[in-house]
């Protein structure tokens, strides 16, 4: 009792220890606001993070996807969906043979248009980028080819007027680059129908005179380059062939471009009975020189085993410090295993013949020719 009231009777001190108490409230609350507000920041700091790593992961995907769109698009994955043929107005007008057209381009889900073409009767082809990637391949794709219907009484007509060679003019000053084909409808029946009705009546001159066809499609097939003609025997016919030649036009925008060095059908040029069938298809420089005409396979070996890369070879045949003669006998002595076990020399013609033919300046003359000098010494 007495120490109770001696500290009772101490204002200050008691004044002093409440203070204290204060003071300790007040740190212990600073702190856990604190606390409180690092626990707070970290947090919106983690869901900063979270968002932004989620934002990126979004947008890789997008991208990604984007990327596999290209990438379908350049292997011809939509070229169906993406090709339209614009038909004038004049063909859909030729009666059955319209009917059967558009019939058979929908129900194969292929995209046409019925317009107003430059030249009539004509059907000409466009392909479209699809809306999700022309932002990645904004060019379209032009497609040089045109096809001119015809009813075989008006083709008959422009032969016996002498007036298809200036119509074929005429639609080549248009599409100067497009292949061009004449595309007829019962043509052979028309012209069969006319003689026999001519046959059975002599008496009665129509004045109608067989055309010269057959000639005049010799010409367009000797004369010009690019220009074709395809006769159908009826209105189902000549759909089918629209409807096949819009899908070929769709592919082979996507095929891969062939090179002067490509060689044809992966080595079909191998014979099927060649022990080494495998090894060769499976080096394209071995198929390179397969396919130079008369160079058999145990050439090719030969020529492989010394020059195991084109590069290897076109070095020498390059160095200008030989002279012609050396290089077109470089591959002379090489030994070529014999078929039956006797080795022999690749000789001085098969040397030449390579040498020539890979180093050949235009790529239009003919082997035989270059084989022999030409192209070679003229200059």
């Amino acid at each position: 009792m007495h120490l109770v009231g001696k500290v009772n009777d101490d204002p200050d001190k008691e004044n002093f220890a409440l203070e204290q108490i204060g003071n300790t409230i007040k740190q212990n609350r600073e702190m856990k606001a604190d606390s409180d507000k690092k626990s707070s920041t970290h947090g919106a700091t983690v869901k900063r993070k979270m968002m932004k790593e989620e934002r990126t992961r979004m947008l890789e995907e997008k991208k990604l996807k984007k990327e596999k769109e290209r990438q379908k698009w350049e292997k011809g994955k939509f070229a169906l969906k993406s090709i339209v043929a614009e038909i004038d107005t004049k063909v859909v007008e030729l009666g059955s043979i319209g009917g059967h057209l558009l019939s058979r381009l929908a129900d194969k889900g292929l995209t046409y248009r019925i317009t107003s073409n430059p030249i009539e009767k004509s059907i000409v082809w466009t392909m479209a980028v699809p809306e999700h990637i022309s932002q990645l391949s904004p060019e379209g794709l032009e497609i040089q080819y045109v096809l001119i219907v015809s009813e075989a009484a008006e083709f008959c007509d422009l032969v016996t007027s002498d007036t298809l060679l200036d119509h074929i003019s005429r639609v080549r000053s248009k599409y100067p680059l497009y292949t061009v084909c004449y595309l007829t409808n019962r043509l052979l029946a028309y012209i069969n129908k006319r003689e026999n009705e001519q046959y059975k009546n002599p008496a009665i001159d129509s004045g109608w005179r067989r055309p010269l066809v057959e000639e005049v499609l010799a010409k367009l097939t000797t004369y010009y380059a690019r220009v074709h003609s395809r006769q159908c025997a009826d209105e189902s016919e000549l759909a089918e062939h629209v409807v096949g030649l819009t899908c070929s036009l769709a592919s082979c925008q996507f095929r891969k471009k062939l090179t002067r060095l490509c060689v044809s059908a992966n080595g079909s040029l191998i014979p099927k009975d060649s022990i080494d069938k495998n090894l060769i298809k499976g080096n394209l420089w071995l198929k390179a020189l397969l396919a130079i005409p008369k160079v058999q396979p145990r050439f090719a070996l030969a020529i492989g085993r010394k020059y195991p890369t084109m590069k290897s070879l076109l070095r020498v045949y390059m160095d200008p410090t030989k002279s012609v003669h050396d290089k077109e006998f470089l591959l002379k002595d090489l030994v070529v295993e014999g078929l039956l076990g006797n080795d022999r020399r690749l000789g001085e013609i098969c040397s030449k013949r390579v040498y020539r033919v890979l180093m050949a300046q235009s790529g239009s003359v003919k082997t035989d020719d270059i084989e022999d000098g030409a192209d070679f010494f003229t200059h």
